[in-house]
């Protein structure tokens, strides 16, 4: 820990007489160590609203149910996504596993099951289950 010395500065008074004012000892931050902090804190910021924005990056595929279409939901964002036209089954081609649910709303009543990052699958047609709604994150 450095401190810079206490030092006296002499000054006139309105009057005109000199008079001697002590400054206190004060802890010294250097500039390359201040610079460092606040890059360290904007890196930081920014990476945590990065992940933020997106839980998965890839594509969530899925069958429709009304159409038997595919569909899908690229790059996820955290939360619940609604199923649109509801899905029979899905493949989860993201970089985080997906639950999928059976009301639009993601309610824990409804879980269906959870599928793995990076390739799982779930198929709802043998046990006609149609899924509604899908969690990220």
């Amino acid at each position: 820990m450095s401190y810079v010395s206490t030092r006296c500065r002499a000054r006139k008074s309105p009057d005109g007489k000199q008079v001697a004012k002590t400054s206190s000892p004060r802890r010294a931050v250097g500039g390359a160590a201040r610079s460092a902090l606040v890059l360290t804190m904007a890196s930081l910021l920014f990476g945590a609203m990065t992940m933020s924005a997106h839980a998965a990056r890839g594509e969530f595929e899925y069958l429709r149910a009304d159409n038997n279409r595919p569909d899908a939901i690229s790059d996820p964002p955290n939360g619940c996504r609604v199923l649109n036209g509801g899905a029979a089954n899905a493949s989860n081609r993201t970089d985080t596993a997906a639950t999928v649910y059976r009301f639009p709303d993601c309610r824990e009543s409804g879980r269906i099951a959870t599928v793995p990052a990076r390739g799982g699958t779930w198929n709802g047609v043998p046990t006609l289950t149609v899924a509604h709604g899908v969690r990220f994150g």
